[in-house]
């Protein structure tokens, strides 16, 4: 299953609209006539796409005890993958998450449900944007793991002087205390 969520970083500027990212780069001489010669836009480089660290994995236990057969659902952030495209100074932004859940012994509703965030950062971790979603993960008939794609579109417009490769857009799950807690001492 895959849905499509739209979203602008909220401190995005204004687009100029109208104006042309065309380049011109040169002339050449065609059939005894000079005529100015466009070449396609140069390909510029995307930001970062990538998983935070602590959460990239979610263990869901149902009330306050901690044993395995407490845990609701486990999930994973397994993938992240984009492409970009410019229109002058704003980058539009195409990705899709992958979320693989595994369903625990306290689960009886056959369902994963989660929030994840979606944060643009400059390369020195300076966040500039984040957003909030929220998904499932549904485990039908006897189905003890499964897995959800999100598909993204977001945009902003680049500050001044800056290209794709100084942002990066940072991808986790939106845990409690406890649970960021929980993930840090499973990889100590």
């Amino acid at each position: 299953m895959a849905r499509t969520k739209r979203f602008s970083a909220p401190w995005a500027l204004t687009v100029w609209l109208g104006l042309s990212a065309a380049l011109l780069t040169g002339c050449s001489t065609v059939s005894s006539t000079v005529g100015a010669m466009l070449e396609p836009e140069a390909v510029r480089p995307c930001p970062l796409i990538a998983p935070v660290g602590d959460a990239a994995k979610l263990t869901r236990f149902s009330g306050q005890g901690r044993d395995l057969t407490d845990v609701l659902f486990e999930a994973e952030l397994t993938e992240v993958a984009g492409f970009c495209s410019y229109d002058g100074n704003l980058v539009q932004i195409e990705s899709k998450v992958r979320f693989i859940a595994s369903r625990g012994p306290a689960d009886t509703a056959r369902r994963a449900e989660f929030k994840y965030f979606v944060a643009v950062a400059t390369r020195d971790k300076a966040i500039k944007g984040r957003n909030v979603f929220s998904t499932a993960v549904e485990f039908p008939g006897n189905t003890t793991r499964a897995a959800t794609v999100e598909e993204l579109e977001q945009e902003f417009t680049l500050a001044e002087g800056k290209s794709g490769e100084d942002y990066v857009i940072y991808v986790g799950f939106e845990l409690t205390p406890d649970e960021v807690e929980f993930n840090r001492k499973q990889t100590k």
